[in-house]
Protein backbone atom coordinates (compact mmCIF):
# COMPACT_ATOMS: atom_id res chain seq x y z
CA UNK A 1 0.00 0.00 0.00
CA UNK A 2 1.70 3.44 -1.07
CA UNK A 3 1.89 5.83 1.52
CA UNK A 4 -0.55 9.31 2.09
CA UNK A 5 1.91 11.81 0.72
CA UNK A 6 0.65 15.59 0.99
CA UNK A 7 2.64 18.63 0.28
CA UNK A 8 2.02 22.19 1.95
CA UNK A 9 3.19 24.62 -0.58
CA UNK A 10 3.84 28.53 0.87
CA UNK A 11 4.81 31.08 -1.03
CA UNK A 12 7.49 33.13 0.77
CA UNK A 13 7.17 37.15 1.09
CA UNK A 14 4.40 36.63 -1.51
CA UNK A 15 2.86 40.01 -2.66
CA UNK A 16 6.52 42.22 -1.84
CA UNK A 17 8.51 39.41 -3.38
CA UNK A 18 6.26 39.53 -6.67
CA UNK A 19 6.67 43.99 -6.59
CA UNK A 20 10.43 43.02 -6.37
CA UNK A 21 10.09 40.44 -9.11
CA UNK A 22 8.46 43.12 -11.26
CA UNK A 23 11.12 46.35 -10.50
CA UNK A 24 14.75 44.65 -10.14
CA UNK A 25 15.49 47.76 -8.16
CA UNK A 26 13.90 46.91 -5.34
CA UNK A 27 15.55 43.63 -5.02
CA UNK A 28 17.42 43.58 -1.96
CA UNK A 29 15.82 46.42 -0.47
CA UNK A 30 12.93 46.50 2.51
CA UNK A 31 9.81 46.51 0.59
CA UNK A 32 6.32 46.72 2.15
CA UNK A 33 2.93 46.21 0.36
CA UNK A 34 0.23 48.60 1.61
CA UNK A 35 -3.44 48.23 1.36
CA UNK A 36 -3.38 52.37 1.33
CA UNK A 37 -1.04 54.94 1.34
CA UNK A 38 -2.64 57.03 3.91
CA UNK A 39 -0.23 57.07 7.44
CA UNK A 40 -2.79 54.63 9.38
CA UNK A 41 -2.76 51.95 6.19
CA UNK A 42 -1.75 48.74 6.83
CA UNK A 43 1.57 46.76 5.49
CA UNK A 44 0.18 43.66 4.11
CA UNK A 45 2.90 41.92 3.05
CA UNK A 46 7.06 43.00 3.93
CA UNK A 47 10.27 41.75 2.10
CA UNK A 48 12.87 39.34 3.50
CA UNK A 49 15.04 43.15 4.37
CA UNK A 50 12.35 44.66 5.67
CA UNK A 51 10.76 41.99 8.33
CA UNK A 52 14.57 42.02 9.38
CA UNK A 53 14.29 45.94 10.33
CA UNK A 54 10.85 44.49 12.17
CA UNK A 55 8.59 46.03 9.75
CA UNK A 56 6.14 43.20 9.87
CA UNK A 57 2.84 42.34 8.12
CA UNK A 58 -0.29 44.15 10.70
CA UNK A 59 2.38 47.52 11.03
CA UNK A 60 0.88 51.06 10.32
CA UNK A 61 2.83 53.11 7.15
CA UNK A 62 3.82 55.35 10.04
CA UNK A 63 4.80 52.92 11.74
CA UNK A 64 6.74 51.61 9.04
CA UNK A 65 8.12 54.67 8.45
CA UNK A 66 9.59 55.72 11.72
CA UNK A 67 11.26 51.91 11.95
CA UNK A 68 12.83 52.58 8.79
CA UNK A 69 12.52 56.43 6.88
CA UNK A 70 13.96 54.14 3.78
CA UNK A 71 11.39 51.80 4.05
CA UNK A 72 10.00 51.05 0.16
CA UNK A 73 6.31 51.79 0.34
CA UNK A 74 3.92 50.52 -2.56
CA UNK A 75 0.35 50.14 -3.11
CA UNK A 76 -1.52 46.95 -3.31
CA UNK A 77 -1.46 46.09 -7.08
CA UNK A 78 -4.14 42.76 -7.15
CA UNK A 79 -3.57 42.48 -11.08
CA UNK A 80 0.00 41.08 -10.47
CA UNK A 81 -0.55 38.58 -7.53
CA UNK A 82 -3.11 37.57 -9.43
CA UNK A 83 -1.17 37.14 -12.50
CA UNK A 84 1.61 35.39 -10.53
CA UNK A 85 -0.91 32.89 -8.83
CA UNK A 86 -2.12 31.60 -12.12
CA UNK A 87 0.86 30.93 -13.65
CA UNK A 88 1.86 28.93 -9.98
CA UNK A 89 -1.36 27.13 -10.14
CA UNK A 90 -0.92 25.86 -13.65
CA UNK A 91 2.39 24.31 -12.84
CA UNK A 92 0.99 22.38 -9.76
CA UNK A 93 -1.84 21.36 -11.98
CA UNK A 94 0.87 19.19 -14.16
CA UNK A 95 1.26 17.52 -11.49
CA UNK A 96 -2.08 16.39 -9.44
CA UNK A 97 -5.75 17.19 -9.83
CA UNK A 98 -5.81 16.73 -5.99
CA UNK A 99 -5.19 20.28 -5.09
CA UNK A 100 -6.78 22.54 -2.65
CA UNK A 101 -6.14 26.00 -2.96
CA UNK A 102 -6.71 27.47 0.28
CA UNK A 103 -5.47 31.00 -0.70
CA UNK A 104 -3.41 33.15 -3.18
CA UNK A 105 -0.01 32.00 -2.03
CA UNK A 106 -0.71 28.76 -0.34
CA UNK A 107 -1.77 25.44 -1.61
CA UNK A 108 -1.95 21.94 -0.61
CA UNK A 109 -1.41 18.72 -3.10
CA UNK A 110 -2.55 15.06 -2.62
CA UNK A 111 0.79 13.10 -4.34
CA UNK A 112 -0.79 9.41 -2.68
CA UNK A 113 0.03 7.22 -5.62
CA UNK A 114 1.52 9.87 -7.72
CA UNK A 115 5.05 9.31 -6.05
CA UNK A 116 5.96 6.23 -3.65
CA UNK A 117 7.94 7.66 -1.46
CA UNK A 118 8.60 10.90 1.07
CA UNK A 119 12.16 11.08 -0.58
CA UNK A 120 10.75 11.30 -4.04
CA UNK A 121 8.07 13.50 -3.04
CA UNK A 122 10.60 15.67 -2.10
CA UNK A 123 12.49 15.58 -5.63
CA UNK A 124 9.13 16.52 -7.24
CA UNK A 125 9.06 19.68 -4.51
CA UNK A 126 12.83 20.38 -5.52
CA UNK A 127 10.81 20.17 -9.92
CA UNK A 128 8.17 22.62 -9.21
CA UNK A 129 10.02 25.42 -6.78
CA UNK A 130 12.94 24.82 -10.05
CA UNK A 131 9.86 25.70 -12.35
CA UNK A 132 8.15 28.26 -10.39
CA UNK A 133 11.42 30.22 -11.16
CA UNK A 134 12.19 29.77 -14.45
CA UNK A 135 8.17 30.34 -15.75
CA UNK A 136 6.98 32.44 -13.09
CA UNK A 137 9.83 34.14 -11.51
CA UNK A 138 13.23 34.07 -10.90
CA UNK A 139 12.85 36.19 -7.53
CA UNK A 140 9.76 33.88 -6.18
CA UNK A 141 11.00 31.86 -3.27
CA UNK A 142 8.48 29.25 -1.64
CA UNK A 143 8.36 26.58 1.49
CA UNK A 144 7.16 23.13 1.73
CA UNK A 145 6.46 20.62 4.00
CA UNK A 146 6.04 17.16 2.90
CA UNK A 147 3.71 14.74 5.45
CA UNK A 148 1.00 12.03 5.75
CA UNK A 149 -1.63 14.87 6.80
CA UNK A 150 -2.57 17.83 5.97
CA UNK A 151 -2.07 19.51 9.47
CA UNK A 152 1.36 18.26 9.16
CA UNK A 153 2.00 19.29 6.08
CA UNK A 154 1.38 22.83 6.90
CA UNK A 155 3.23 22.56 9.77
CA UNK A 156 6.64 21.12 7.43
CA UNK A 157 5.78 24.14 5.29
CA UNK A 158 5.20 27.42 8.16
CA UNK A 159 7.99 25.89 9.76
CA UNK A 160 10.68 24.82 7.02
CA UNK A 161 13.79 27.47 6.44
CA UNK A 162 12.60 30.07 3.30
CA UNK A 163 12.73 28.24 -0.03
CA UNK A 164 13.39 25.34 1.53
CA UNK A 165 11.53 21.47 2.18
CA UNK A 166 10.68 19.90 5.53
CA UNK A 167 9.64 16.45 5.54
CA UNK A 168 7.32 15.20 8.76
CA UNK A 169 6.16 12.14 9.57
CA UNK A 170 5.25 10.02 12.28
CA UNK A 171 8.69 8.60 13.08
CA UNK A 172 10.08 12.26 13.47
CA UNK A 173 7.55 13.99 15.41
CA UNK A 174 9.46 14.03 18.48
CA UNK A 175 11.78 15.94 16.89
CA UNK A 176 10.05 18.36 14.65
CA UNK A 177 6.97 18.96 17.01
CA UNK A 178 8.08 18.59 20.34
CA UNK A 179 10.53 21.13 21.21
CA UNK A 180 8.34 23.34 19.60
CA UNK A 181 6.35 25.92 21.54
CA UNK A 182 2.02 25.85 20.79
CA UNK A 183 1.55 28.97 19.18
CA UNK A 184 3.71 27.07 16.65
CA UNK A 185 0.92 25.11 15.72
CA UNK A 186 -1.42 25.92 13.03
CA UNK A 187 -4.43 26.99 14.97
CA UNK A 188 -2.93 27.73 18.71
CA UNK A 189 -3.46 31.40 19.19
CA UNK A 190 -2.85 33.29 22.45
CA UNK A 191 -6.38 32.54 23.73
CA UNK A 192 -5.89 28.95 23.36
CA UNK A 193 -2.45 28.31 24.42
CA UNK A 194 -3.59 30.13 27.91
CA UNK A 195 -6.10 27.04 28.09
CA UNK A 196 -3.51 24.86 27.32
CA UNK A 197 -0.98 26.08 29.80
CA UNK A 198 -3.74 25.79 32.59
CA UNK A 199 -3.03 21.90 32.20
CA UNK A 200 0.48 22.52 32.19
CA UNK A 201 0.46 22.22 28.79
CA UNK A 202 3.44 24.12 27.37
CA UNK A 203 4.97 22.75 23.86
CA UNK A 204 3.52 20.61 21.66
CA UNK A 205 5.31 17.57 22.37
CA UNK A 206 3.34 17.95 26.09
CA UNK A 207 0.41 17.90 24.16
CA UNK A 208 1.21 15.03 21.59
CA UNK A 209 1.43 13.26 24.84
CA UNK A 210 -1.12 14.20 26.85
CA UNK A 211 -3.84 11.73 27.74
CA UNK A 212 -6.59 12.53 24.58
CA UNK A 213 -9.56 11.91 26.97
CA UNK A 214 -8.51 14.51 29.44
CA UNK A 215 -8.55 16.73 26.34
CA UNK A 216 -11.80 15.82 25.39
CA UNK A 217 -12.96 16.58 28.52
CA UNK A 218 -11.67 20.20 28.23
CA UNK A 219 -12.67 20.74 24.88
CA UNK A 220 -14.58 18.11 23.69
CA UNK A 221 -14.51 17.67 19.90
CA UNK A 222 -11.64 19.95 19.55
CA UNK A 223 -9.71 18.36 21.81
CA UNK A 224 -9.44 15.08 19.91
CA UNK A 225 -8.73 17.28 16.38
CA UNK A 226 -5.82 18.69 18.72
CA UNK A 227 -4.40 15.22 20.02
CA UNK A 228 -4.70 14.09 16.46
CA UNK A 229 -3.63 16.58 14.57
CA UNK A 230 0.24 16.54 16.47
CA UNK A 231 -0.06 12.55 16.02
CA UNK A 232 -0.01 12.31 12.66
CA UNK A 233 -3.80 11.43 12.59
CA UNK A 234 -6.10 12.87 9.60
CA UNK A 235 -8.85 14.33 10.15
CA UNK A 236 -10.39 16.13 7.05
CA UNK A 237 -8.14 15.66 4.16
CA UNK A 238 -7.95 18.20 1.41
CA UNK A 239 -10.82 20.57 1.36
CA UNK A 240 -13.12 21.28 -1.87
CA UNK A 241 -13.75 24.65 -1.86
CA UNK A 242 -17.09 25.72 0.20
CA UNK A 243 -19.62 28.46 -0.75
CA UNK A 244 -18.89 31.85 1.09
CA UNK A 245 -20.58 32.45 3.96
CA UNK A 246 -20.48 36.58 3.23
CA UNK A 247 -19.28 38.74 0.43
CA UNK A 248 -17.90 42.29 1.25
CA UNK A 249 -15.70 45.09 0.32
CA UNK A 250 -14.15 48.21 2.33
CA UNK A 251 -12.56 50.97 1.84
CA UNK A 252 -10.84 53.99 3.76
CA UNK A 253 -11.31 57.16 2.03
CA UNK A 254 -8.16 58.24 -0.46
CA UNK A 255 -9.17 61.96 0.26
CA UNK A 256 -11.55 64.04 2.22
CA UNK A 257 -15.08 63.72 1.57
CA UNK A 258 -16.30 67.44 1.35
CA UNK A 259 -19.98 66.36 0.45
CA UNK A 260 -21.64 62.79 0.08
CA UNK A 261 -21.56 62.72 -3.64
CA UNK A 262 -18.00 61.50 -3.17
CA UNK A 263 -19.26 58.51 -0.60
CA UNK A 264 -21.97 57.37 -2.84
CA UNK A 265 -19.26 57.09 -5.57
CA UNK A 266 -17.57 55.06 -3.18
CA UNK A 267 -20.26 52.86 -1.99
CA UNK A 268 -21.75 52.92 -5.44
CA UNK A 269 -18.13 51.02 -6.53
CA UNK A 270 -17.76 48.57 -3.65
CA UNK A 271 -21.22 47.28 -4.11
CA UNK A 272 -20.41 46.43 -7.91
CA UNK A 273 -17.14 44.89 -6.79
CA UNK A 274 -19.68 42.89 -4.33
CA UNK A 275 -22.25 42.47 -7.06
CA UNK A 276 -19.83 41.19 -9.79
CA UNK A 277 -18.37 38.52 -7.20
CA UNK A 278 -21.77 37.47 -6.38
CA UNK A 279 -22.56 36.74 -9.65
CA UNK A 280 -18.90 35.13 -10.73
CA UNK A 281 -19.92 32.74 -7.95
CA UNK A 282 -24.18 32.39 -9.60
CA UNK A 283 -25.37 33.30 -5.99
CA UNK A 284 -28.13 35.47 -4.57
CA UNK A 285 -27.75 37.02 -1.19
CA UNK A 286 -30.40 37.61 1.11
CA UNK A 287 -28.97 39.84 3.41
CA UNK A 288 -26.89 43.27 3.30
CA UNK A 289 -24.85 45.41 6.03
CA UNK A 290 -23.26 48.34 5.90
CA UNK A 291 -20.57 50.21 8.29
CA UNK A 292 -19.35 53.55 8.34
CA UNK A 293 -16.00 55.61 10.31
CA UNK A 294 -15.77 59.16 10.69
CA UNK A 295 -12.88 61.26 11.10
CA UNK A 296 -11.70 61.95 14.93
CA UNK A 297 -13.15 65.17 15.68
CA UNK A 298 -16.31 64.26 13.87
CA UNK A 299 -16.57 60.81 16.62
CA UNK A 300 -15.46 63.62 19.67
CA UNK A 301 -18.59 65.83 18.51
CA UNK A 302 -21.18 62.73 17.65
CA UNK A 303 -19.92 60.54 20.58
CA UNK A 304 -18.64 57.69 18.20
CA UNK A 305 -16.65 56.37 16.01
CA UNK A 306 -19.12 55.34 13.19
CA UNK A 307 -22.06 52.76 12.80
CA UNK A 308 -24.46 51.10 10.41
CA UNK A 309 -26.54 48.33 10.43
CA UNK A 310 -27.69 44.75 8.60
CA UNK A 311 -31.09 43.49 7.60
CA UNK A 312 -32.64 40.23 6.47
CA UNK A 313 -34.15 40.50 4.09
CA UNK A 314 -37.74 38.99 2.04
CA UNK A 315 -36.43 38.77 -1.15
CA UNK A 316 -32.64 37.90 -3.06
CA UNK A 317 -30.93 40.54 -4.05
CA UNK A 318 -28.42 40.17 -7.17
CA UNK A 319 -28.24 43.27 -9.20
CA UNK A 320 -25.79 45.62 -7.88
CA UNK A 321 -28.49 48.66 -8.37
CA UNK A 322 -30.17 47.23 -5.51
CA UNK A 323 -27.63 45.74 -3.49
CA UNK A 324 -26.67 49.85 -3.63
CA UNK A 325 -30.45 51.09 -2.93
CA UNK A 326 -30.42 48.94 0.47
CA UNK A 327 -26.76 49.64 1.08
CA UNK A 328 -27.48 54.06 0.28
CA UNK A 329 -30.52 54.00 2.36
CA UNK A 330 -28.97 52.76 5.86
CA UNK A 331 -26.11 55.18 5.26
CA UNK A 332 -28.69 58.27 5.19
CA UNK A 333 -30.55 56.72 7.92
CA UNK A 334 -27.76 56.01 10.78
CA UNK A 335 -25.05 58.90 9.57
CA UNK A 336 -25.59 61.95 11.88
CA UNK A 337 -26.68 65.44 10.21
CA UNK A 338 -23.81 67.52 8.85
CA UNK A 339 -21.19 63.99 9.58
CA UNK A 340 -19.72 63.25 6.25
CA UNK A 341 -17.44 59.16 6.45
CA UNK A 342 -14.22 58.86 5.97
CA UNK A 343 -14.58 55.05 5.66
CA UNK A 344 -17.50 52.91 4.07
CA UNK A 345 -17.79 48.66 4.42
CA UNK A 346 -20.78 46.75 2.90
CA UNK A 347 -21.54 42.85 2.87
CA UNK A 348 -23.51 40.47 1.62
CA UNK A 349 -24.74 37.67 3.49
CA UNK A 350 -27.29 35.10 3.43
CA UNK A 351 -25.93 33.49 0.62
CA UNK A 352 -27.78 30.99 -1.65
CA UNK A 353 -27.43 29.41 -5.14
CA UNK A 354 -29.28 31.16 -7.35
CA UNK A 355 -32.72 30.65 -7.82
CA UNK A 356 -33.97 32.86 -10.84
CA UNK A 357 -37.48 32.94 -9.44
CA UNK A 358 -38.63 35.65 -10.15
CA UNK A 359 -40.64 38.24 -7.52
CA UNK A 360 -44.67 38.20 -7.81
CA UNK A 361 -45.67 40.86 -5.16
CA UNK A 362 -44.79 44.42 -5.44
CA UNK A 363 -44.70 44.13 -1.17
CA UNK A 364 -41.39 41.66 -1.42
CA UNK A 365 -39.96 44.02 -4.43
CA UNK A 366 -37.35 47.25 -3.18
CA UNK A 367 -38.58 49.91 -1.40
CA UNK A 368 -40.19 52.26 -4.19
CA UNK A 369 -39.05 56.27 -4.46
CA UNK A 370 -42.75 58.21 -3.94
CA UNK A 371 -41.08 60.93 -5.42
CA UNK A 372 -40.81 59.82 -8.97
CA UNK A 373 -44.10 58.20 -8.66
CA UNK A 374 -43.02 55.19 -10.12
CA UNK A 375 -45.96 52.48 -11.29
CA UNK A 376 -45.91 48.77 -10.57
CA UNK A 377 -44.90 48.37 -14.68
CA UNK A 378 -42.11 50.60 -14.31
CA UNK A 379 -41.39 48.53 -11.10
CA UNK A 380 -41.48 45.27 -13.26
CA UNK A 381 -39.80 46.52 -15.93
CA UNK A 382 -36.59 47.60 -13.84
CA UNK A 383 -36.81 43.86 -11.72
CA UNK A 384 -36.65 41.72 -15.54
CA UNK A 385 -33.67 43.95 -16.94
CA UNK A 386 -31.96 44.59 -13.83
CA UNK A 387 -30.44 41.19 -14.12
CA UNK A 388 -30.34 40.99 -17.51
CA UNK A 389 -28.44 44.65 -17.42
CA UNK A 390 -26.31 43.00 -14.63
CA UNK A 391 -25.14 40.43 -16.64
CA UNK A 392 -24.49 42.21 -20.00
CA UNK A 393 -21.94 44.33 -17.84
CA UNK A 394 -20.22 41.80 -16.71
CA UNK A 395 -19.20 40.18 -19.75
CA UNK A 396 -18.00 43.48 -21.09
CA UNK A 397 -16.11 43.37 -17.95
CA UNK A 398 -15.10 39.90 -18.20
CA UNK A 399 -13.84 40.63 -21.41
CA UNK A 400 -11.74 43.71 -21.67
CA UNK A 401 -11.27 44.60 -17.82
CA UNK A 402 -12.98 45.68 -14.75
CA UNK A 403 -14.76 48.82 -14.73
CA UNK A 404 -14.01 49.33 -18.84
CA UNK A 405 -18.05 50.01 -19.09
CA UNK A 406 -18.94 51.37 -15.61
CA UNK A 407 -22.23 52.96 -13.86
CA UNK A 408 -22.60 56.35 -14.20
CA UNK A 409 -23.21 56.74 -10.51
CA UNK A 410 -19.40 56.32 -9.71
CA UNK A 411 -18.11 58.41 -12.69
CA UNK A 412 -15.50 60.71 -11.27
CA UNK A 413 -13.93 58.75 -9.00
CA UNK A 414 -9.69 57.85 -9.61
CA UNK A 415 -7.77 54.73 -9.29
CA UNK A 416 -7.03 55.15 -6.14
CA UNK A 417 -10.96 54.93 -4.60
CA UNK A 418 -12.13 51.83 -3.61
CA UNK A 419 -9.35 50.14 -5.76
CA UNK A 420 -9.04 46.08 -6.39
CA UNK A 421 -7.79 44.60 -3.55
CA UNK A 422 -6.67 40.97 -3.08
CA UNK A 423 -6.18 39.69 0.51
CA UNK A 424 -4.13 36.54 1.47
CA UNK A 425 -7.01 34.54 2.47
CA UNK A 426 -8.42 35.19 -0.64
CA UNK A 427 -10.97 32.21 -1.60
CA UNK A 428 -9.82 30.61 -5.09
CA UNK A 429 -11.42 28.25 -6.88
CA UNK A 430 -10.52 26.59 -10.72
CA UNK A 431 -13.28 26.50 -12.97
CA UNK A 432 -12.14 23.64 -15.43
CA UNK A 433 -14.68 24.30 -18.17
CA UNK A 434 -13.81 27.62 -18.42
CA UNK A 435 -9.93 26.64 -17.93
CA UNK A 436 -9.74 30.07 -15.14
CA UNK A 437 -9.38 30.98 -12.11
CA UNK A 438 -11.90 32.56 -9.90
CA UNK A 439 -11.03 35.27 -7.40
Amino acid sequence: MLPRIILHLDMNSYFASVEQQANPFLRGKPVGVVATMTPNGCVIASSIEAKAKGIKTGVRVKEARAIDPNVILIPNDSSKYRSCTEGIFRILRQYTEDIEMYSIDEAFLNLTGFVPSYSQAETMAADIRQRIQAEVGDWLRCSMGIAPTRWLAKFGGDTAPKGATLIVHRGNLHQTLDPRPLTDAWGIAHNLERRLNLLNLYSLGDLRRYPVINLMQVFGINGYVLWANVNGIEIPGLRTPEQPKSIGHSHVFSRKAESLDYPKAVLAKLCEKAGRRLRRLDLEAYGVWLSYGVPDWVAARIGRAGGGGGKKLPYALYDTHDIFRHCWQMLLDDLPKRALPNFLAMGLFYLKPRSRQLRLWSSLAPPIDRATSRSWRSLSDDMERGPALAQALDTLNDQFGDFTVARGSFWGLNEKDAPDRVGFRKTVTYDPAADRYVW
